[in-house]
């Protein structure tokens, strides 16, 4: 993603990347089981999935990329990482999803140590005026992915994770495609080489495997480990960055990605 980025808006590269990954995962499931096994799920579960990734997608990334303008990315992301927290107590009020001392200890663990990963990058000036709205905006942003993935955990009662990828990955790129932040792509997409085309098939593929196996973790691990689990993407990315990107790796990251993998031990004990 962030060698493409230069040359396409960030709104134009997703629907491109949910594109590729909704033409693989429809393609995978029609190759292995035939394209029968999507029409055999019940409305209600349709709905519920349609309705998790409108929140997700349309309700929650788009407040969150206003929130990110407002206070800058770093305090953005810091904010957000209370959806989590919003996911296992939905999950414990209405899933009966009672998280247990283990999980509760391994979680704030987990999130304490994000947000001193997160922190790191050092804190950009929000700007003048919007500060209180943009923290409103990233708590709401977090409210609508802890609701969507609530609406999530029914639907996988009677739909696996390839199969629930298969609804909302096309309709995420179709919302991504009526915006008009989206209509540009098609002129840095002509001037990609090989390469480039190749980069983005990549990120299509792994935004379909991520997106399946995060749904398999809420189905299978249940919405408050997995929801834990899935925001720690900043611990892979520094040393990724370092290796590959060299960007540098602040000693509070360290103590942070430290402090996480505590976390996640615990969790996983």
């Amino acid at each position: 993603m962030r060698s493409l980025s230069p040359a396409f808006n960030s709104v134009a590269l997703n629907a491109l990347r949910s594109t590729v990954g909704s033409v693989l995962v429809v393609a995978w499931i029609a190759a292995v089981d035939g394209l029968g096994g999507l029409t055999e799920m019940s409305a209600r579960a349709v709905w519920l999935l349609a309705i998790s990734v409108v929140l997700a997608v349309g309700v929650g990334d788009t407040i969150f990329f206003e929130s990110v303008k407002w206070l800058g990315l770093v305090r953005a992301m810091t904010m957000s990482m209370v959806y989590p927290l919003f996911a296992a107590l939905l999950a414990a009020l209405l899933l009966g999803e009672a998280p247990t001392l283990q999980v509760s200890v391994g979680g704030l663990l987990t999130l304490a140590g994000l947000i001193l990963t997160v922190r790191a990058k050092g804190g950009e000036v929000p700007a003048h005026g919007r500060f209180r709205l943009g923290l409103a905006a990233a708590v709401v942003a977090a409210l609508a992915w802890a609701v969507s993935v609530i609406l999530l955990k029914p639907a996988l009662e009677e739909v696996d994770a390839v199969r629930s990828q298969a609804i909302r990955l096309p309709l995420a790129a179709a919302m991504l495609w009526v915006t008009p932040w989206a209509w540009s792509a098609h002129r840095p997409l002509r001037e990609q080489g090989r390469a480039g085309l190749w980069r983005l098939f990549a990120l299509g593929a792994f935004s379909a495997a991520s997106s399946i196996l995060f749904v398999a973790g809420v189905r299978h691990a249940g919405v408050a480990v997995a929801t834990v689990l899935s925001s720690t993407a900043p611990i892979f990315a520094l040393p990724l960055g370092f290796f590959f990107l060299g960007e540098r790796v602040a000693p509070i990251a360290v103590a942070g990605i430290i402090l996480t993998i505590i976390g996640i031990a615990i969790l996983q004990h």
